[in-house]
């Protein structure tokens, strides 16, 4: 095993799961088995084949025109929470 150190609190907020205790004491060495396994990929032999096939791609540029947009009152007829002619959204960031 590699040793490496995480935080699993920390991942787990950021993945957004809610870990019982028991996934706790269970996943740290599942972790580090799988990061193990990935890092063995890298020592296999492949010859001389391209690793990374390139990616040849057009990128199309359309005119962002609103078409038949909803009346407002439509849409805050829709909102599950609004605030005069606002929909309500829950608060995502924090400040200072």
């Amino acid at each position: 095993m590699l040793g490496m150190k995480f935080d699993l609190n920390h991942l787990s907020q950021l993945a957004n799961l809610k870990l019982t205790e028991e996934e706790k004491k269970q996943l740290p060495e599942q972790i580090e088995k799988i990061i193990d396994w990935v890092g063995q990929l890298s020592l296999l032999e492949t010859g001389e084949e391209e690793k990374f096939a390139p990616v040849n791609f057009t990128l199309r540029l359309e005119a962002d025109e609103p078409e038949n947009p909803l009346p407002q009152s439509e849409v805050l007829a829709m909102a599950p929470d609004k605030e005069g002619d606002f929909i309500k959204v829950p608060k995502v960031l924090t400040g200072k």
